[in-house]
């Protein structure tokens, strides 16, 4: 049953695409800006956390060789 259904819905999707194929092409037109500006936004974030947990962990290898002498 399950098959006959996925069969039928991929059959419709088909036929709708090439019916409103204006309106598909539309609509990809307003979500591609939408989806790289995200994309951009998160790939910013993320670069931006990785330097500075980078120069958190350089500080604390700094400050390890200190607390180690001071500590003998």
């Amino acid at each position: 049953m399950g098959i006959v259904i996925g069969v039928v819905l991929v059959v419709v999707g088909l036929i709708l695409l090439v019916t409103w194929w204006s309106m598909f092409v539309k609509a990809l037109m307003a979500l591609v800006p939408i989806v790289l500006i995200l994309l951009g936004a998160g790939v910013f974030a993320y670069f931006i956390s990785e330097m500075k947990s980078k120069a958190e962990s350089e500080r604390e290898k700094k400050a390890a060789p200190a607390e180690e002498g001071a500590n003998k």
